[in-house]
């Protein structure tokens, strides 16, 4: 793609729990993950409060309630009662009730607001859900208007939460129309798609380019499953080597991956070759099938190298 833009991305804020990125409209009830103050459903603005603040407010208002029913319960006792006995009793008894309810609502403050927000979360599931799709409406309508950043960075929040095949498929088109570099914070795994996708093959070459520590086991099984597809596409084989070069990072990849790794040996570059072919003389009879085809390619590219010499036993003369 001719085009491509060197874009610098929005920073995500990371979150301990994908439901943290979850906020709240006390306009309309609405729920979104982006970061844009105003709602998209009522259109207001200063509105959204964190889902974890409003699980704490809802909390501090159960708390009070419940403290409040104690009193008032105490209260109706003091009422009642017949002698000033009874009426010293009743005000105790409410006393200590409305302090032990209160030392235990603090004890166990974190237990009861993780049970309030998975309460929250099922009964307002319909809800979020909602919010998220008008948040992807939004994305995909910046993606209309050529605003691909923004698109994908809406994505990206949003692809927190939702990790269907279509928010990768959204997020892939956004992303092969950016020129990628190595100190960008790009993401692969979470866009494997559930099947073959062209455009996820260019964003791999891509990485495999600028980041190929992120081609992890995920991906090269991805790959292995629809090669011969790749092979297929115009610089297929390209790709499928530079997948395979990337897998030599893990020396546990090269075990797993060998057959792929083998089929491509001739096309790796002279570092990624010499790598691969020190890790084999560590443990040949790891490494049967690409043991042979190593040692060739190393004698057919490379020759007499002395970066080779001391490992192969070669001589001069």
């Amino acid at each position: 793609m001719s085009n491509k833009r060197a874009v610098q991305f929005r920073k995500s804020v990371r979150t301990r729990h994908a439901f943290e990125r979850i906020k709240h409209c006390k306009g309309c009830g609405s729920y979104s993950a982006l970061w844009s103050d105003r709602c998209l459903k009522c259109g207001a603005e200063g509105k959204f409060i964190a889902i974890q603040a409003a699980i704490a407010s809802l909390h501090k208002r159960s708390a009070f309630r419940d403290g409040m029913l104690i009193a008032s319960i105490s209260l109706g006792a003091f009422a009642m009662a017949r002698n000033v006995t009874e009426m010293a009793v009743s005000l105790a008894a409410g006393a200590v009730l409305v302090a032990g309810y209160a030392l235990l609502s603090r004890r166990y403050a974190a237990a009861i607001r993780s049970r309030m927000l998975h309460q929250l979360l099922l009964e307002e599931n319909q809800s979020i859900r909602e919010g998220l799709l008008l948040d992807i409406d939004d994305a995909a309508n910046d993606l209309k208007s050529d605003d691909y950043k923004s698109a994908y960075e809406k994505l990206r929040e949003i692809g927190y939460l939702i990790t269907g095949n279509q928010v990768k498929v959204l997020k892939l088109m956004c992303l092969n129309h950016f020129i990628l570099r190595s100190d960008m914070d790009l993401e692969l795994q979470t866009l494997i798609p559930d099947d073959f996708d062209k455009d996820f093959i260019l964003y791999l070459a891509e990485v495999c380019k600028v980041s190929p520590q992120l081609v992890g086991r995920e991906t090269l099984n991805y790959v292995v499953r629809n090669r011969v597809l790749i092979e297929a596409m115009p610089a297929g084989r390209e790709t499928l080597a530079l997948a395979a070069g990337a897998a030599l990072r893990v020396k546990g990849y090269v075990v797993q991956f060998e057959e792929l790794i083998a089929d491509f040996v001739d096309d790796f570059p002279k570092d990624r070759l010499l790598r691969l072919h020190r890790l084999i003389q560590e443990s040949p009879s790891d490494y049967l099938l690409l043991y042979g085809k190593v040692t060739g390619a190393v004698q057919r590219k490379l020759g007499v190298d002395p970066e080779v010499q001391p490992e192969t036993g070669g001589q001069n003369g």
